[in-house]
Parts: structure tokens; sequence; C-alpha cells
């Protein structure tokens, strides 16, 4: 998996790739596109690979609706709803976190829009452990739990996603 990272006067654009074997030609996973103020959604994309093509969900999002596209080689679909501030898209949940906010985090709860499901749950971070170098927080949402450790200092990169229920840890390196 390889994280993008492009960072303007006013937005932070994330984009993630996998990369397939024999050759490493990068597949598209997730682009979501935060407001650089208060780290509020704009846009998140979402593709997945299905035997008879491409399917995009796509996550537009506005100050009180968010607008659900699926495409797929079956058709098109569009729903809106409308939502409460402040909401966040599922896919920037493992990359909210800035020095500030996990320092004071508490036990901090927010809600995040699943959009392949269309449902918006409450979350939860609770910071459980730091060292010099880097703390921990837990995430949880719709009963699962997630660990994720950050970097201390700037840029506060996330180094380690631990998510034990489904059995993995992914360990980030950073690729300059």
């Amino acid at each position: 998996m390889v994280y993008e990272i492009e960072v303007s006067n006013d937005e932070l654009i994330y984009r993630s790739f996998f990369k397939i074997p024999p050759n490493d030609t990068p597949q598209k996973d997730a682009e979501f596109i935060l407001n650089r103020e208060d780290l509020s959604p704009r846009l998140s994309k979402k593709w997945l690979q299905i035997s008879e093509g491409e399917i995009l969900l796509e996550a537009q999002y506005s100050e009180k609706e968010v607008v659900l596209t699926l495409s797929s080689p079956y058709g098109n679909k569009k729903t809106s709803f409308r939502i409460s501030q402040p909401v966040y898209d599922m896919e920037q949940m493992f990359f909210l976190l800035s020095l500030n906010k996990a320092i004071n985090f508490g036990n901090q709860r927010f809600s995040v829009l699943i959009p392949a499901s269309g449902m918006i749950w409450n979350g939860r971070m609770q910071k459980i452990s730091e060292d010099e170098d880097s703390f921990e927080v837990k995430y949880t949402l719709a009963g699962e739990i997630i660990y994720l450790r950050y970097q201390k200092k700037e840029p506060y990169r996330l180094l380690t996603l631990r998510a034990p229920h489904r059995g993995y840890d992914l360990i980030l390196e950073e690729d300059m």
C-alpha cells in the first residue's frame, strides 16, 4: 500500500494505492480531500475491483449534506442526505489526529460516515499510551477496535495500525 499526501493552502489530499505484483503496477484504492483548517471532509473516493470491472464510490460533502454516488459496470446510483457537523469520512479517520488533539484527547467521540453503507456511526478515540517519540490511541467504531500509533513530532505521521480482530498489523515506512 502506498500513501501520497498533497498539501495546498486550504486542502489536504490523501491518495492510497495498492502495488500489484509482478511489476508493481499501482491500483487506485482511495482518495480524500480535507479542509485544512478544520479537517472536515470535502470529497472521498473509494475504488473496488470486481470481476466485471471497477466500482467507484464517491462521497461529496457540503456543510449540511453529503451526496453519495456509486458508479459500477451495472449502472450508476446517486443519493443525498442531510448531516450535522462535524461528521468525518471513514477513509480519513486514520489520518485525522494532530499532536494537539492527541495530547488533550481524553475520551473523544465523533460521527463517522461509512460511504459504502450510507450509515453514520459514533466513533471513539482514546489515548492509551505514549513514549518519548510516539503515542498510541485506541479507535473504536461499530464494535471494531483498531490501535493507531502516531509520531509526536511534525509531520505527526501514522506509524502503525494494528487490527487484532482482522488479524493484521500495518507498519508504515516513509519514502521520500
